[in-house]
């Protein structure tokens, strides 16, 4: 908003990289308004993971069939996930360019190309 010269375009792509977030953290954590009203809501990959990391962390037995599977599910999806990450790696990055270019002030985590006149 403090670059005037930024077109339209850009706002748009970093409002749809907002909801490809959202989205994304609803597959590694859940949703949460779901288990808020409804009750139980799909397990996340991270509720998965921390099921096999809490029951087993304290033992020396073998992991029973139910980690297993979960385990493998969790492996599958995160094939997916780290898809979508690199995807929204790619759009953060056009996006950081177009402000750069548009002369946009520094955001967190982009420091603007500095060139000694």
């Amino acid at each position: 908003m403090d670059a005037p010269n930024v077109p339209l375009e850009t706002l748009n792509q970093i409002e749809e990289i907002e909801a490809d977030m959202r989205s994304l953290n609803k597959e590694l954590h859940g949703d949460y308004l779901i288990s808020q009203y409804e009750g139980a809501s799909p397990t996340s990959l991270s509720d998965r993971l921390d099921l096999i990391t809490y029951a087993l962390w304290g033992t020396t037995a073998a992991p029973t069939t139910t980690f297993i599977k979960s385990y493998d599910y969790a492996a599958e999806r995160y094939d997916k996930v780290l898809e979508d990450i690199l995807a929204i790696e790619v759009k953060v990055n056009a996006v950081e360019d177009a402000l750069e270019k548009y002369g946009a002030p520094a955001t967190p985590g982009r420091l603007p190309a500095w060139k000694r006149d």
